[in-house]
């Protein structure tokens, strides 16, 4: 596989110092012919030669500064158009405003822009998110026949459209799709039909360039992934209408695994799983195994058959399909609480992409077994590898902060903030993204006010969350609902931040039961009344059942108040919040043989 990229980079290599080369060879003489080339010229197109080889050398090994800076002074020299497309090419891989740079110093050499510095100037354009530039410019550049630079032109237009969806308009997708038809074997057009397509609603042409695509790329590229992926986000149905006319025996693996994941997101689960078991009869292949054992979790079948299915996949997989199927087996087996048979697995996880999901899982065996050092131990060996930049196929940079989280909540208080402190420290030194830090900031809160009663700091670290990701419903309902714990809460700004949250996310149960707890606590327990039953019906837990009951009593329903603090008894609702509105009241539950209903034998 090496040997065939190294060919395919002294090709592209090749390519882009034919031109130069041209230059730095005499060129045959005819009869007649004029002056031939000096020795000075043959020297300096031979600098300029060896120059771009160079650079591009210089690329290779990563010094992309380097790069550019010798392309620069090599367009000083020669005005070439070629060598400044390739500077801004290179200098697009680390900054747009530096590739913008690079066209400001080619127009000064070049006030009339050559075909070259025309297609760049889109280039930089799409790559900026200028749509009225790209829109203007498109015409032209769709025009072009020349299939490497088309190829670049459609990855262009699909990476505009991945982050500027409105760039995708009924206009755009109608010159696209007539581009793409031109060059019917080039799966980077299909890949850009499909997703304009997609989007500008013109489902048969989408459909066409999914069969295409389907044909030109079996085994499913990341980029048409992230294709795929966008068509499922944005146009579900897409995919759906193409699968419904595809005939699952003329499509890869690949592509039948893709089927199968559609028909599971559409909630077509049977439907998925007979298509399964019949692509399965015919050809056993490691990707539809692993696709089953996902499915029979989602089933809700017994551990063995899950189990069994990985195991298959093990079987028939690659390297890196058995380290897979191994992690998901262990994931499995650990959700069983079969620790042993667990270990097992994941120590058949052996391909090195599969490291960082090992050891996040090796992190929640010890956690487990509550060895707390050793899980530590794993989540940072976890962590050394995601800041090397190495790619993790189950588990994500979240899902590693959420480990750590989850193994310091398990420690006792003292050592519960400590940790949470230190992962504060570590993540603000790191420059981790705010939403990261916001999180951290609230388990820290979670833990000020449950465990160590100190509501002060906890509203602290809350409001420090919400300005760092303002808008975020789950922190503006933890700020509200923890200030009505203070000793004199300011009632109605703790009503505003959950009031903005609710905005953000109205079904919610738990914003519904804090909605209602603040407008109780201002005095409207009628008013709070519809917002705690919402709440209640969607979540019975004690903490609700509490806010509940509570209001119901406040409004002289106590049996009712009482059917329902039964209900959250009985359900294991013993939490601290149902306790203490209970002894608060002075309520004494009937036993669970007492009759249903019956008040307390004191009043409030």
């Amino acid at each position: 596989m090496s040997s065939r990229h190294s060919r395919i980079r002294a090709l592209a290599l090749a390519t882009l110092l034919l031109p130069l080369a041209a230059q730095a060879a005499p060129a045959p003489r005819k009869p007649g012919s004029q002056t031939p080339l000096t020795h000075r010229q043959i020297i300096d197109r031979a600098n300029n030669l060896m120059t771009a080889f160079s650079s591009e050398i210089a690329l290779q090994q990563g010094k992309g500064s380097d790069a550019l800076a010798a392309y620069m002074r090599l367009f000083r020299r020669t005005n070439d158009p070629a060598v400044a497309e390739r500077a801004v090419d290179i200098a697009l891989a680390t900054d747009v405003r530096l590739a913008e740079q690079v066209l400001e110093h080619w127009q000064a050499v070049e006030p009339k822009p050559s075909t070259e510095q025309k297609r760049m100037r889109w280039v930089v354009a799409t790559a900026k998110g200028d749509i009225a530039t790209v829109r203007a410019g498109l015409p032209e550049i769709l025009a072009q026949t020349d299939r490497q630079r088309m190829r670049t032109v459609f990855l262009r237009m699909s990476q505009l459209a991945l982050y500027h969806p409105e760039a995708a308009d009924a206009q755009t997708a109608r010159l696209v799709h007539q581009a793409a038809g031109r060059f019917p074997g080039l799966a980077e057009a299909a890949i850009t039909d499909a997703i304009y397509s997609a989007h500008a609603n013109r489902k048969a042409d989408a459909n066409a360039a999914l069969r295409r695509l389907s044909r030109l790329d079996s085994d499913i590229r990341p980029i048409t992934s992230i294709t795929l992926r966008l068509i499922a986000q944005r146009q579900p149905e897409v995919l759906e209408y193409f699968f419904r006319h595809a005939d699952s025996r003329h499509l890869s693996p690949m592509w039948q695994n893709l089927q199968v994941e559609t028909l599971i997101a559409a909630k077509r689960e049977e439907e998925a799983y007979r298509l399964l078991q019949n692509m399965l009869a015919k050809t056993p292949d490691a990707d539809l195994y692993i696709q089953a054992g996902i499915l029979s979790v989602r089933r809700k079948e017994p551990v063995a058959t899950t189990v069994n299915y990985f195991d298959k996949a093990y079987l028939h997989g690659t390297q890196q399909q058995k380290s897979r199927a191994a992690l998901l087996a262990a994931m499995r087996l650990i959700e069983d609480n079969n620790i042993a048979e667990s270990r097992s697995w994941l120590n058949r996880a052996s391909a090195p992409e599969a490291q960082f999901d090992k050891h996040i899982l090796e992190a929640r065996i010890a956690e487990a077994e509550k060895n707390w050092p050793a899980a530590e131990d794993a989540l940072l060996r976890a962590e050394s590898i995601v800041s090397a930049g190495r790619s993790n196929a189950i588990f994500n940079a979240d899902d590693l902060l959420v480990a750590h989280l989850r193994i310091a909540r398990e420690q006792p208080p003292a050592e519960a903030l400590n940790s949470i402190r230190s992962l504060y420290r570590r993540y603000s030194d790191n420059s981790a993204p705010p939403a990261m830090i916001a999180i951290i900031l609230e388990q820290r809160a979670i833990l000020y006010a449950d465990r160590l009663q100190q509501p002060e700091k906890a509203v602290a670290d809350l409001k420090q969350a919400q300005e760092l990701v303002p808008k975020n419903p789950d922190i503006l309902n933890s700020l509200g609902y923890t200030m009505l714990s203070l000793p004199n809460p300011d009632l109605a700004q703790a009503r505003r931040y959950i009031e903005q949250a609710l905005q953000r996310r109205p079904n919610s149960p738990e914003i519904q039961d804090s909605m209602g707890w603040v407008l109780f606590k201002q005095g409207q327990p009628q008013a709070a009344l519809p917002y705690l039953q919402r709440a209640h019906a969607k979540l019975p837990e004690a903490d609700i059942a509490a806010h509940l009951g509570e209001v119901l009593w406040t409004l002289g329903r106590k049996n009712e108040a009482i059917v329902i603090w039964q209900a959250a008894q009985r359900k294991g609702g013993d939490k601290p919040v149902l306790q203490e509105t209970l002894q608060r009241l002075n309520v004494t539950l009937p036993s669970s043989g007492g009759k249903a209903g019956s008040e307390s034998n004191s009043s409030r």
